[in-house]
């Protein structure tokens, strides 16, 4: 028996060379031997997997370890649902809250705005010139007017009658009605 200081190798399981015959399906600490080397380092990157440890691994598997397992996921997921769905809830809601702040702060600057401007003297004089038709001394004002809506819809009305009566009968009331006096 020699010993290597990973595993004992057996005078028995050496061929003629001097080589380990069962080292080929020998696994040490992770690492694979193969042929007598040994592996110095594990593979770097991405580790490999062994089919046959796993399947191994999934027929060792009873019925009850698996029901075990479901159950101990199942239980994980429905204790993370709640929290998970009250993130999201709360996220949505923050992101709401964010654009509602967003939009009374435009709304304040605006108010802050016509403060600043009806604070303003010559602000204040245009607009009561245009609401309220002041005028300076000396200025002439001037006001223009025009028929009200009773006014125009009765003009309308006599509009659409005249329309609707024969050529002679329009010809007629032109020469008998005198002319309005203005």
């Amino acid at each position: 028996m020699t010993e290597t200081g990973e595993q004992e190798i057996h005078t028995d399981d050496l061929d003629s060379a001097g080589q380990d015959v069962t080292a080929a399906d020998s696994h040490v600490g992770g690492r694979v031997l193969s042929r007598g080397r040994r592996s110095a380092a594990p593979a770097r990157g991405r580790p490999r997997f062994d089919r046959a440890s796993l399947t191994a691994r999934w027929e060792g598997l009873d019925a009850k370890r698996a029901i075990i397992l479901a159950l101990v996921i199942s239980v994980v997921a429905l204790t993370l649902a709640m929290p998970v769905r009250t993130y999201f809830s709360q996220r949505a809601e923050f992101d709401q809250l964010r654009a509602s702040n967003d939009r009374l702060r435009s709304e304040v600057t605006d108010y802050q705005q016509k403060v600043n401007e009806q604070g303003d003297p010559a602000y204040i004089e245009a607009k009561a010139r245009e609401r309220l038709q002041f005028v300076r001394p000396g200025e002439k004002a001037l006001v223009m007017m025009f028929p009200d809506d009773d006014a125009r819809i009765a003009a309308q009305k006599q509009a659409q009658e005249r329309a609707r009566n024969p050529w002679y009968g329009n010809l007629w009331e032109s020469v008998s009605t005198p002319p309005n006096a203005k």
